[in-house]
């Protein structure tokens, strides 16, 4: 048997019922994380404009589209899914640099909106969609990025295929065929490190979660994918890898649940800048201060190296993804104001001229040997001739399963500010700690749709109501 098909088999076993609270207080609170962020992301980052626009262009349909309308259940995953890297301030599985749930919650609310689908079975596909791609991702014998690929949205993407497959209720053999279809439309190479200037860094779930809506749905209706998506010879993990898995992907499937390992960011960037950002407070903690720094040299683990280079564009970040993808930059940044808000991405925060000069003193020691035990360090220059040698802090991390919803309020409420629909955060936090229980998605639709903005945009989806 194929790992797909015994996924599959495996998968149809378990039902909402089933579900430990852990998993359902993760699935409810990385819907709420992912929301709010999805939300800010329409007012802040001008890029997912044209997907929202495409996505209305589209003809009607019976999905809500967090910018405003309603499209077909393909285009609102498609536009609410260029929303949910779009801040890179989603959840993520350290343990495999991922962010699962960036792909599994547009799709799986498009369609089970559309297909006026339970509170239960969304949370069912989130549930099992993140465990999935968090299990994959645990297998992966080496990085891909040796081979060239950038896996995090593919890996994402198959996780949500069997999450959005469970909700659909579809046959094991269709939820291998939904895994194939899915990945057939879906692939991200390792080109997206090398191109400070693309776009792709803030929108590609996009791709993947329509992918992962059309793949189901055709699945459904009886196309035939291949037969081992996964573990074939030429299968996910032998593209991403050239191995096989690594270790037992079924081990205690359908009991532990991955999703509630899943951390929510302190800072809203790249979780490869938080040891930096981190490194920064502790400077500060030590009496240090910008205008003290004379230099910092960084050494750094793949895949971190990417958040260094090219050099000019870390160091002076031409958009507000650039900067999120930047060592220098959010470093910098802490170090001037002391904390990295949404705020600090913005066009003024990026050309004010503190900022910018401290972040023209961070350099690229070296990048550590793959798979080396050596932590990442600093020396750390000041001016007036001392230094120091430090060992960069680890990221620090909010893990699901031991998070409130009262302890994430301030970074909800922060994020609805910014879109400006701050009425809504409890009537939201209300509707979906109640989803176990709601026959369908009205209560969560209309809270959503509802108290809509009236003010100009301030940086997104100028003019839409």
């Amino acid at each position: 048997m194929t790992l797909a098909l015994g996924l599959a088999e495996r998968l149809q076993g378990v039902s909402f019922s089933d579900l430990p609270g852990e998993a359902v207080h993760a699935a409810q609170l990385s819907l709420a994380d992912a929301l709010c962020v999805m939300l800010a992301a329409t007012r802040l980052e001008p890029v997912v404009l044209p997907f929202h626009t495409h996505a209305l262009a589209g003809g009607s349909g019976h999905a809500t589209l967090l910018g405003g309308g309603k499209a077909t259940a393909s285009l609102a995953a498609l536009a609410n899914g260029a929303l949910s890297h779009a801040l890179d301030f989603e959840d993520t599985y350290d343990a495999a640099g991922l962010h699962p749930n960036a792909v599994i919650i547009p799709a799986a609310l498009a369609l089970a909106e559309a297909e006026a689908l339970s509170g239960p079975d969304l949370l069912l596909a989130i549930a099992t969609g993140c465990d999935i791609a968090c299990r994959i991702g645990d297998g992966l014998a080496s990085d891909p990025a040796v081979r060239g690929w950038y896996h995090p949205p593919i890996i994402a993407a198959a996780g949500a295929a069997f999450g959005v497959s469970r909700m659909l209720r579809l046959t094991p053999e269709q939820t291998v065929s939904a895994v194939s279809l899915a990945l057939c439309q879906f692939s991200l190479t390792d080109e997206l490190k090398r191109s400070p200037r693309s776009d792709l860094r803030a929108v590609r779930d996009a791709f993947a979660a329509r992918a992962v809506v059309e793949a189901c749905c055709l699945a459904r209706s009886g196309v035939r994918g291949v037969d081992a998506p996964l573990d074939g010879p030429s299968g996910l993990f032998a593209m991403l890898t050239g191995d096989r898995a690594s270790g037992d992907l079924l081990a205690g499937f359908g009991r532990v649940f991955r999703g509630a390992d899943v951390t929510f960011k302190h800072w809203p960037c790249c979780r490869g800048t938080h040891p930096s950002i981190a490194l920064a407070l502790e400077l500060r903690e030590r009496g240090i201060a910008a205008d003290d720094i004379e230099a910092v040299s960084l050494s750094v683990s793949p895949p971190d190296d990417m958040l260094m280079l090219p050099e000019a564009d870390r160091k002076r970040p031409a958009s507000m993804v650039a900067a999120k993808f930047s060592i220098p930059f959010c470093f910098a940044l802490a170090m001037r104001r002391s904390e990295v808000t949404l705020e600090g991405f913005m066009p003024e925060a990026r050309s004010d001229p503190a900022v910018l000069n401290v972040a023209a003193k961070v350099s690229l020691d070296r990048v550590i040997p793959r798979g080396a035990s050596e932590r990442p360090a600093a020396r750390v220059l000041l001016v007036n001739g001392a230094s120091y040698e430090v060992i960069v802090p680890e990221a620090p991390g909010i893990r699901a399963s031991e998070t409130t919803f009262d302890q994430m309020a301030p970074k909800f409420a922060d994020c609805l500010r910014h879109a400006g629909r701050e009425r809504i955060q409890q009537p939201l936090i209300e509707q979906i700690a109640a989803l176990g229980h709601a026959p369908d998605l009205a209560g969560l639709t209309a809270v959503l749709t509802s108290d809509p903005v009236s003010a100009p945009m301030r940086h997104g989806l100028t003019g839409i109501d």
